[in-house]
């Protein structure tokens, strides 16, 4: 081991102590840092990515719409079918209608499906009953819609889709559809779970009087890739008349690029209690310069030179910037494995306990690590740690032996 860093580590810890104050609180403060910074990237990143995979669960890798109804919509999705690079398509319709059971109600966002689509996302988050049973005469709802109308597997509700109101308003007696609760679904994500209800796509074309019209087709491609998807869109725009085709990812394109902004703002704020760290890192070392002014005078005078005294506090600001990251790395690392209980007491303690689902549309912390950002996070620490240590380095470096024997 060069003298240099062998030195740096008997400063840092020396023989016969515990716990030294100087090198255990400098990196504790890098790692709360490095910490801060990974917790709110990675919950970030779980935040974005989970909205992107309920857009692509609703609407596919690309959907095809037009400005208003698609007139055939079973000819958009034979044409799209011939297209290789596409796995399924099937039409979809979807509206808002009014739910009622007993004296509850609440408004539920419809949506009319080919149900025996074995892609259909729904399938995966039945919690309750059967989806295979939805037909005429039955429907799914979301775990939150079917709390907030008191019902469950079993219970029937009535629906009152626009087109009924239309026909009240002209004058005939018209009568909501009485349907009976054949699943419940739960996703997690509040938007879906406290507005969503399906039915086949033929009786919601029936309810909402669209004769074989559907609001889209969506489809999925068998390369899930954004790129994909976005070639996939353009190929089909040129080749299939009557339908516009939009890939995912430029639906809801603001609010996923806000997410992305909010993490870039929030990392560099984030980044900032790193650089206070190693601010407070470079004021430490410059004091223990100053203390051991005799000791950088006895390695000058026996022949030390300037770069190798210059190393010794250098690779001490290197040191704790590398142990300071570890420690943030096991400190996420366990605030995240514990999130759901910081999330039940940040709900206990404001709110009625569902404020961070009602704020954020889930009832979980998502999250999605990258590694990117731990690469990144490892690399500004390990940069800003060095770069305080530096200046007390180059300080020390600069001393001559007899100034520094004389100053002590």
């Amino acid at each position: 081991m060069p003298w240099p860093l062998q030195l740096a580590l008997r400063q840092l810890f020396p023989p016969g102590r515990v716990f030294p104050a100087f090198a255990g609180v400098s990196i504790l403060g890098v790692g709360l840092g490095v910490a801060a910074l990974l917790v709110v990237q990675t919950v970030m990143n779980g935040f974005a990515e989970e909205h992107r995979l309920r857009i692509r669960e609703s609407f596919g890798d690309v959907v095809a719409t037009s400005d208003g109804a698609l007139e055939r919509p079973q000819e958009v999705v034979d044409a799209v079918r011939r297209d290789p690079s596409v796995a399924s398509a099937s039409a979809f319709a979807q509206g808002p209608a009014l739910a009622k059971a007993g004296d509850r109600s609440a408004i539920a966002l419809v949506r009319g499906a080919r149900l025996d689509d074995p892609d259909l996302p729904a399938r995966r988050y039945v919690v309750a009953g059967d989806l295979a049973a939805v037909d005429d005469g039955r429907v799914a709802l979301g775990a939150g819609l079917a709390r907030q109308l008191g019902v469950g597997v079993g219970d029937r509700v009535d629906l009152w889709a626009p087109a009924m109101a239309e026909g009240a308003e002209r004058g005939r007696a018209v009568l909501p559809a009485e349907l009976e609760v054949a699943a419940l679904v739960r996703t997690g994500f509040t938007e879906v779970d406290d507005r969503a209800a399906l039915l086949p796509l033929r009786r919601f074309q029936e309810l909402w009087a669209m004769g074989g019209r559907a609001h889209g087709v969506t489809l999925r491609l068998r390369d899930a890739s954004p790129a994909a998807a976005e070639a996939a869109a353009a190929r089909l725009e040129a080749s299939v008349a009557g339908a516009r085709f939009v890939p995912w990812t430029l639906l809801r394109r603001d609010f996923l690029e806000a997410i992305r902004f909010e993490k870039t703002m929030l990392f560099f704020l984030m980044f900032i209690i790193t650089l206070v760290a190693s601010f407070s890192i470079g004021s430490t070392l410059f004091s223990a310069v100053i203390r051991r002014s005799r000791e950088i005078g006895v390695l000058a005078a026996l022949g030390a030179r300037p770069a190798s005294v210059a190393a010794v506090f250098a690779a001490q600001g290197l040191l704790i910037g590398a142990l300071g990251t570890l420690l943030g790395f096991a400190l996420t690392w366990a605030i995240l494995a514990g999130r759901e209980s910081i999330l039940a007491s940040i709900n206990a303690l404001f709110g009625d306990g569902r404020m961070v689902a009602a704020i954020y549309n889930f009832s979980f912390v998502p999250l999605h690590y990258d590694g990117t950002d731990f690469a990144l996070a490892a690399a500004f620490t390990l940069l800003t740690t060095t770069a305080a240590g530096l200046a007390p380095a180059l300080w020390a470096a600069r001393r001559r032996p007899t100034e520094a024997m004389r100053d002590v």
